[in-house]
């Protein structure tokens, strides 16, 4: 017993020393702000400048569908999900299941030719509020039986890092209780789609583009050097992005990781993406460096077990004002399956089907089949509404406005942040309904996903540690 006693008194000192020389290594306490990339902007690796909008956009869809599929924890195995996803999402522009937005950071402490000037190697990582550990592919991973995805970017070279350190196994606060490979501390992540990483728990010296267009070094980090991957990341014919900025609940991610100079908090206001803003980005605040907003609104962020999604209490949804009949128990998380998540790396919200049916019906009984001039289209692999007018020139006049309605909150979205606008290729104009149905067969097991398009022109703020999220409306190209 007294031994035990001992054992966890060390763990404790450990812990409160590993976290006061974080503290130290960050310096400055006054938060800190990253430059974050959308994927279609001319910064971004994975642009492609020969692609129409609507190609861009069925891009977004199929990745939309991918990810929140991913993210459904249990699958209904009398699905052939491989089929679906061979058939359905393989399209002849491809799909990603990875995030929306992504940041450059540098990752080690390298010589440069520059005296005095040591330098870090750049990588794209997507930011992710539904993992929590950084990590990129290091060179272990081109060992015998180990497995590397093909990137562009060079891997990690980790044993040329000279501020790259293993850590110990079960001597650091951050490891998972004896998970160890060769005496280091080490993860193992897997999915139920049969991806997964496998690799070392290390510290190293992360560099971050800041808002200042200067740079921010943080030091001892934890992040996941991967020597195993498997599936684990499908990021299309690119292949330019080489891993995850975790920003979920555990300790191991970045927000976590930042202790007094995030504060527990992080903030983003998404700009519209279309034709006249590609080339804007935004940017993600913690701590002090989020700016005070008055009129907030506040709902609870919900965390299920060890589940690393930033669950949110969807209750119903609104047309127009016109609150809709859609029962409460389509959004209610069933003991380990549904419920709603609040996501940014989804780029379009992904509904589950019996409450996108409602919505849908709603839209076509109660606003559409009364207006003149509109004639329902099919566009393949693309939103299920569609209308196309007769009368071009309109955008989005007489689109009505879509509420998500969650605890103590409602979010109202505009119409240009409900419905996207654009013409066929001889110059008619059509407008859909930006919001996709999850696949038939996942009612038990889906989750509802409030994607990035629709948390445009708006600003959030996730209070990690207060467990609750607070948002607004704001013009997010002037004060993104």
């Amino acid at each position: 017993m007294a031994n035990v006693a001992i054992s966890f008194l060390g763990f404790k000192i450990l812990s409160i020393l590993f976290f006061f020389l974080l503290r130290i290594s960050i310096g400055k306490l006054d938060g800190l702000t990253l430059k974050l990339i959308h994927r279609d902007s001319p910064e971004s690796p994975l642009h492609r400048a020969h692609l129409t909008r609507s190609e861009r956009t069925e891009k977004l869809i199929l990745q939309s569908l991918a990810r929140t599929l991913h993210q459904t924890h249990h699958y209904d195995h009398n699905l052939n999900t491989t089929e679906y996803f061979t058939n359905t999402l393989h399209s002849k522009v491809g799909f990603q299941k990875g995030s929306v937005f992504m940041a450059q950071v540098g990752i080690g402490t390298f010589r440069s030719p520059r005296p005095n000037s040591p330098s870090a190697l750049s990588y794209f990582l997507h930011m992710d509020t539904g993992s929590n550990l950084m990590w990129t592919q290091c060179e272990a991973c081109k060992a015998r039986g180990n497995h590397c995805f093909y990137q562009k970017q060079p891997i990690f070279p980790d044993s040329q890092s000279s501020s790259y350190k293993n850590l110990p196994c079960n001597r650091h606060p951050l490891c998972f209780p004896n998970k160890c490979v060769n005496r280091f501390c080490s993860y193992d992540f897997s999915y139920a789609d049969g991806s997964g990483s496998k690799g070392y728990l290390a510290s190293e010296t992360f560099t971050f583009d800041s808002s200042s267009m200067g740079k921010e070094t943080v030091q001892n980090i934890i992040f996941g050097c991967g020597f195993d991957q498997i599936n684990a990341v499908d990021y299309g014919d690119e292949n330019n992005v080489a891993g995850l900025l975790g920003l979920g609940w555990g300790p191991h991610s970045l927000v976590k990781q930042l202790g007094h100079r995030a504060q527990g908090r992080f903030s983003y206001c998404l700009q519209r993406m279309d034709d006249n803003n590609r080339g804007r980005n935004t940017f993600l605040r913690f701590g002090p460096d989020i700016p005070t907003r008055s009129g907030l609104q506040t709902t609870n962020l919900i965390q299920y077990g060890s589940g690393q999604s930033y669950y949110v209490n969807l209750v119903g949804i609104s047309v127009a004002g016109w609150r809709l009949q859609i029962p409460t128990a389509y959004f209610a998380r069933r003991g380990s399956r549904g419920g709603a998540i609040i996501d940014s790396g989804v780029a379009y919200s992904v509904i589950i089907k019996p409450a996108y049916d409602l919505l849908e019906g709603a839209l076509v009984n109660q606003f559409f089949s009364r207006v003149m001039g509109l004639t329902r289209i099919h566009i393949p692999n693309f939103f299920n509404l569609c209308y196309q007018r007769s009368i071009s020139g309109r955008g989005f006049g007489n689109l009505p406005n879509v509420t998500f309605h969650f605890s103590d909150a409602n979010l109202l979205i505009q119409p240009q942040g409900a419905f996207y606008v654009d013409k066929t290729g001889d110059g008619k104009e059509y407008f859909c309904l930006a919001m996709v149905p999850l696949p038939l067969g996942y009612d038990n097991d889906g989750i509802t996903s409030i994607g990035a398009y629709q948390q445009t022109n708006h600003r959030f703020i996730y209070d990690v540690d207060r467990k609750i999220l607070q948002f607004r409306a704001e013009d997010c190209i002037n004060y993104a």
